[in-house]
């Protein structure tokens, strides 16, 4: 993100409504007279003001943390980062934020929630082929278009069966992600024996590069009518326009129904979501500026936003300008003219995916399909240090933290995600080792939505024969974005609130 769009400041001057330092009564990182001296770095100190700071104004359950806040001492604390993971809000030892987090990377932070990351350009679920053993096989979701493993040949279905000359264990499968470079055996799955074949080699090494979210749109015909299909896997800003000549195509091919795929989306940017809402809506509600969402802040925030005049509800719009991200769009002539929706969704469909599905649902038909999404329901800020100091210490400028801000409700006041997830209409599983691509007929998941939408098919579906539900799948590194829902605060905002200088 653009630093300039969160340059967001951080105490109201003469409001009374912050608690934070001043120039008046900011400690020094090294204090004088009879206090002890700190055993901690001057990059240490600025960071524990910098997490205290924001924990305290800008966090949801401030007030719920106060106590943790209390007891943080700046002078002292060794490891804020996880500090701020310790005193997350939670209720025993189940923490309900799982989301709030703090970085001393805020750069390469920012460049991997855009989409661009050192990768091999694949989505993969790992599964552990015994529980008797620690042999795993690694499964590809879909590869990014222009990635090492497009290159190579790589497409879902794909198995990977070796590091090297060694088999993935539960040992190595993190190589998977994190190796520069690794030689791998392919194998395919044989549904009818279920039987994995062992096939050739391949070699691949990690780029930077930018991955588009956007993996397939296509338009079905069937029974006279068009259904169309979007497989969507990140809530990314430079997918925008985009999305948009997608929503135009729809529009043009007149198709009333439509199967968004969001299995693999974890989260990302609400503006994205505001853009998709503004095409999928009916268009008499988006004309009319209805609700598409709420949102519910601290006392503080609540009160800054009274303040500033600010609603706390999001319409539905069609314009929208960015100077700060070089954004300027339209969608006045994307909506597309839906009358329903079959989302596919999957535990690692979080955030944002959640909160598009949760807002349109006041206002059209939304079938839901898959397993129970993650459960996100609250919108975080990423805010660095120069972000929130007007003389940011150059120790902390690459520091920050993404921090939960609000819990957002549609229209009806309600968040359907909150606390265990979207609950499917009609269950089914993402099974990514049968031979079906993202977009073919007879995917699992796919299939399911279309039959629900009254494609005939010849033969009844009696599930799944591959591997993937008989054994466990293991933890795979997630990429940034997941679980986000980025909230962009509004411009008045920024420019009435003032933040700290630390005293250096």
């Amino acid at each position: 993100m653009n630093k300039k769009i969160l340059g967001i400041l951080l105490l109201f001057i003469g409001s009374g409504l912050g608690t934070g330092c001043t120039d008046e009564n900011t400690p020094e990182p090294n204090p004088g007279g009879d206090t002890p001296q700190p055993t901690i770095s001057n990059e240490i100190y600025y960071a524990n003001q910098l997490g205290k700071d924001i924990m305290s104004l800008w966090y949801y359950w401030n007030e719920d943390i106060a106590g943790d806040l209390s007891q943080w001492d700046i002078e002292t604390n060794e490891d804020p980062i996880g500090t701020v993971d310790r005193i997350r809000y939670h209720e025993g030892d189940k923490y309900i934020d799982k989301w709030t987090m703090m970085t001393n990377d805020m750069a390469s932070f920012n460049s991997s929630v855009e989409g661009v990351s050192t990768t091999y350009g694949w989505n993969l679920t790992v599964y552990l082929l015994s529980e008797d053993s620690n042999q795993c096989i690694g499964v590809v979701n879909y590869v990014s278009a222009g990635s090492p493993a497009e290159k190579a040949g790589l497409k879902r279905g794909d198995i990977l069966l070796t590091l090297g000359d060694e088999y993935i264990t539960t040992d190595n499968y993190l190589d998977l992600y994190y190796s520069p470079t690794l030689t791998s055996t392919l194998g395919t799955y044989d549904a009818e024996t279920n039987t994995i074949f062992s096939g050739e080699q391949v070699t691949l090494n990690a780029i930077t590069m930018y991955e588009n979210p956007i993996l397939c749109d296509t338009v079905y015909e069937f029974n006279g009518k068009k259904v169309g299909y979007l497989a969507y896997a990140s809530f990314d800003l430079n997918s925008i326009p985009q999305l948009v000549e997608i929503g135009k195509k729809f529009k043009s091919e007149g198709i009333k129904e439509l199967v968004l795929d969001l299995r693999y989306n974890g989260g990302g940017y609400v503006i994205t979501e505001n853009v998709l809402a503004s095409m999928f809506a009916p268009k008499a509600n988006v004309d009319a500026g209805d609700i598409f969402e709420k949102e519910q802040y601290n006392a503080y925030l609540t009160e800054a936003y009274r303040q500033e005049g600010i609603s706390l509800e999001t319409p539905f719009t069609t314009e929208y300008n960015y100077d700060d991200i070089n954004l300027h769009i339209s969608t006045k002539d994307a909506n597309i003219g839906l009358e329903r929706i079959y989302g596919l969704i999957s535990p690692n469909t979080a955030s944002a995916s959640e909160a598009l599905l949760s807002g349109l649902m006041p206002y059209m038909d939304i079938r839901l399909i898959g397993q129970n999404s993650h459960g996100k329901y609250c919108t975080g800020i990423m805010m660095s240090g120069e972000d929130t100091y007007v003389d940011c210490p150059e120790e902390i400028k690459n520091w920050g933290l993404y921090v939960m801000i609000s819990i957002y409700q549609n229209a009806a006041g309600e968040t359907p995600c909150m606390p265990d997830g979207l609950q499917p209409d009609i269950q089914a599983i993402d099974d990514p080792m049968l031979p079906y691509q993202l977009g073919d007929v007879n995917e699992p998941m796919l299939r399911a939505a279309l039959a629900e939408a009254g494609r005939h098919y010849e033969t009844s579906y009696a599930g799944s024969r591959s591997l993937s539900p008989a054994f466990r799948s293991l933890a795979v590194p997630q990429k940034p974005v997941f679980g986000k829902r980025i909230q962009l605060p509004p411009v008045p905002l920024k420019t009435s609130l003032k933040a700290n200088r630390l005293s250096q």
